[in-house]
């Protein structure tokens, strides 16, 4: 893979809404959590990847999109501190001719967080979106919209053709995870 000359850390993040359930075992508590997965890329290769059952029951598919972007923000943000700091104090430099071949200090710009779930982004984008069927969502998930207002987190709509963290949530058809692998590996 060949990384990209935008300095951008980017996010990939996805949910399995109650993936493991099965009407056999419908008794069983592990069997309806859902399972968060991500993939965080800089200069557009992965540097940081997880896949995690959410540790309560989500209600719905929007619940459990919102509790994977929130388990994944937690792992981006200090990232985003890790390489401003970088630039910041110069450990390694970042500067780069610009066009007409003065010397510039990029700036980390806003990471782009790209989510499926139309739904998850509204609720994410707006705190004002709290209705009676969304207030339940534990105050402890809503910590990455300070990170939005601030302009350091943009959540971005993507088809879910393209979610590369569909590959840590689920189980996928030759097809699917030839495609998602060569999207994130270049092979």
């Amino acid at each position: 893979m060949t990384p990209t000359s935008n300095l951008g850390l980017d996010m990939y993040v996805d949910a399995d809404f109650a993936g493991m359930w099965h009407k056999e075992h419908s008794d069983l508590r592990e069997n309806v959590l859902s399972r968060t997965g991500f993939i965080i890329t800089f200069c557009g290769c992965p540097v940081s990847w997880g896949s995690k059952l959410q540790s309560e029951i989500a209600l719905s598919s929007t619940e459990s999109e919102y509790i994977a972007l929130s388990m994944a923000a937690r792992e981006i943000i200090p990232l985003r501190r890790l390489v401003q700091d970088i630039n910041k104090y110069s450990f390694v430099s970042l500067q780069q001719p610009d066009q007409y071949g003065k010397i510039i200090t990029p700036t980390l710009e806003a990471s782009q967080v790209y989510e499926d779930n139309a739904a998850c982004i509204v609720l994410a984008n707006n705190e004002n979106q709290f209705k009676a069927r969304t207030k339940h969502i534990s105050l402890k998930w809503h910590h990455f919209q300070d990170q939005i207002r601030n302009g350091n987190l943009r959540i971005v709509k993507v088809s879910t053709h393209f979610i590369w963290a569909d590959i840590l949530t689920k189980p996928l058809g030759p097809q699917k995870f030839e495609s998602l692998r060569k999207l994130i590996m270049g092979w």
